[in-house]
């Protein structure tokens, strides 16, 4: 089995991880929160009269109860027969709110993909050269003296090596959010209830 890389090993342990997959959940929360408030948001704009003076419903003084004020409604009008099966034309009144769906998105799922690819590639030149001399040299000053011969013999060695390194470092990331129709609160499907029962069915007046 192959050793593992240290430089590696060295690599990945500096990238920040706590960084990179703390940051993708912290942005799911806050627009887990934006979703909550435009939720409450389009229930006051939909659901209740707009004030002479508008505030924030959620905002504009915490350390009251919100008054979203009146509750707004649709008044159309049809014909039927009445009790006496005479045609007869009648009014209903239904507030916004019971005729019209309440966005309460929720994230279901969130996928983090982290790729992270390290090459490294080392390439050696190595150059060597050998230079030999040789030199001889040899003297005499009569027949009957004795021959003296020099010897010198030199030897270079050189060797050269030089080393490239390419390093390469390639990271992507990929986030997968799902988000779903989540089912509405307690209270708010309480409170839907109750508008059901404000619808209004009146004979509408007959104009003289």
């Amino acid at each position: 089995m192959p050793a593992p890389d240290t430089r590696a090993v060295s690599e990945l342990q500096q990238i920040p991880f706590a960084h990179l997959i703390g940051s993708p959940l912290k942005a799911a929360v806050e627009a887990q929160a934006l979703a909550a408030q435009s939720t409450i948001e389009f229930i006051h704009k939909v659901g209740f009269k707009e004030k002479a003076e508008p505030t924030d419903l959620v905002f504009a003084n915490p350390t009251q109860d919100a008054d979203a004020g009146e509750l707004r409604s649709v008044t159309f009008s049809y014909k039927k027969k009445d009790e006496n099966d005479e045609p007869k034309t009648f009014s209903l009144t239904v507030p916004f709110l019971a005729i019209t769906p309440i966005p309460y998105i929720r994230i279901d799922e969130m996928t983090i993909d982290f790729n992270a690819k390290l090459t490294d590639a080392v390439t050696r030149n190595t150059s060597s050269s050998f230079e030999l001399g040789t030199e001889v040299k040899a003297s005499y000053s009569a027949f009957w003296s004795p021959v003296k011969v020099d010897a010198r013999v030199s030897a270079t060695f050189n060797q050269k090596s030089s080393a490239t390194e390419n390093s390469q470092r390639e990271y992507s990331m990929q986030i997968h959010v799902r988000a779903v129709q989540d089912e509405m609160p307690a209270g708010l499907s309480r409170m839907l209830d109750m508008l059901e029962q404000a619808i209004q069915e009146t004979p509408a007046t007959t104009p003289a």
